[in-house]
């Protein structure tokens, strides 16, 4: 269609782009007035922030205090288990063997596993 309106009527190349770009946004205003089918989502509104949200936050801080209190509480009673210091030893060792396996000095790998200590969830 854009082919013939332009050779119909003797219109230049960049009068070509000028077309295409008039019948593009005429495309994209057409497209975009169309109204959403009923039912379709709607777009999420912003979240309401009571006036007592600070409240909240300051009553929940206890009880984060007692969640990180048994959380290490927990941790302390799987770290002084001779089976825990034997795991711990076991990985230390073979990742120490795998640094010096994978090109390390004895003095790197030592310090590289001594820097590491003793593995974490999350990391440290």
């Amino acid at each position: 269609m854009l082919k013939q309106l332009c050779s119909t009527r003797g219109i230049g190349r960049m009068s070509k782009i000028v077309v295409a770009m008039a019948l593009g946004f005429s495309l994209a205003v057409a497209v975009g007035a169309q109204t959403p089918p009923e039912g379709a989502a709607k777009p999420a509104a912003k979240p309401v922030q009571p006036p007592d949200m600070h409240k909240a936050m300051e009553a929940m801080g206890p009880m984060m205090g007692q969640m990180m209190s048994s959380m290490l509480d927990g941790m302390l009673v799987v770290l002084a288990k001779p089976e825990t210091a034997q795991r711990t030893a076991t990985f230390s060792r073979n990742y120490y063997d795998a640094l010096i396996a994978k090109g390390f000095s004895n003095e790197d790998a030592l310090r590289i596993v001594m820097a590491h200590g003793i593995p974490m969830p999350g990391g440290r």
